[in-house]
């Protein structure tokens, strides 16, 4: 073969080997970039909808369980309604190393974050990496290891954890996005179970099973401090997507209604 047949040759296959790169890694990584740029746009725009008079204030129950005879009025849900919940990402530091600790730290990362806002506290990062692992040697020590919860133990582990009341806690079993929304409205951050694979959601790392905490809503969006990823604060999705996404990892959600005395 002549040397300018085997040159030709060999172009020919650079040119194939450049275009398979482009295709199984330099595609997606580009289509990637772009996907997180929309939601990241979409987010924005879904923020821009929520004005100062869409804020709802803090709301603390009474010290004492209110009857149950006594008929509480439920809050007007208005189209529109948000809450200003600190957010923490699961890996608080944010780290790949600080990652390998909160794999599977979600559902403490929720209940850290409505708890935070619901007694007004703050916290730092380092703060925050400290008492998630504080919860996950809670379970250790008195579940014999840490697994996915659900809505009951992770009103069990706010108890024991915390020491709040049980009935300082609510569960709506089988929830609808209404549910949530006049929860919001009511004053208290909900945390919500979701298959994450339904969500769509670009950062998630490992998609499955997931907990993060709804902080709000549009007609159109719900509004979370999505936990698992540190690009998560005020992270909304479509409504018929959550709705999915909660269905499928049960649907039984928690509100924490502290009393004034935390």
């Amino acid at each position: 073969m002549k040397k300018s047949s085997q040159l030709k040759l060999l172009t020919f296959l650079i040119l194939i080997i450049l275009i398979l790169l482009g295709v199984t890694w330099v595609f997606p990584k580009f289509s990637s970039y772009f996907e997180r740029k929309k939601i990241d746009k979409e987010n924005v725009n879904t923020m821009e909808l929520i004005k100062e008079e869409d804020v709802i204030e803090k709301v603390f129950i009474p010290v004492e369980p209110t009857p149950t005879e006594e008929i509480i009025a439920k809050p007007t849900i208005p189209n529109k309604a948000y809450l200003e919940v600190p957010f923490i990402c699961q890996a608080p530091l944010e780290t790949e190393a600080n990652w390998e600790f909160h794999e599977e730290s979600c559902e403490e990362a929720a209940l850290l974050m409505a708890y935070l806002y619901e007694t007004g506290d703050t916290t730092s990062k380092e703060e925050a990496n400290i008492v998630i692992l504080e919860m996950l040697e809670w379970q250790k020590a008195n579940w014999n290891g840490h697994y996915d919860i659900y809505a009951k133990d992770v009103s069990k582990l706010a108890q024991g954890f915390y020491g709040i009341k049980e009935y300082e806690i609510e569960i709506i079993v089988d929830a609808t996005l209404d549910d949530i929304r006049e929860e919001i409205t009511g004053g208290h951050p909900v945390i919500a179970p979701v298959t994450s694979d339904y969500l769509d959601n670009p950062y998630y790392p490992h998609p499955g099973y997931h907990m993060l905490a709804v902080i709000g809503y549009t007609e159109d969006k719900i509004i979370t401090n999505d936990n698992g990823t540190k690009n998560g604060e005020d992270f909304s999705y479509d409504n018929d997507k959550f709705k999915q996404a909660l269905d499928d990892a049960g649907g039984d959600i928690i509100i924490l209604k502290l009393s004034s005395n935390y």
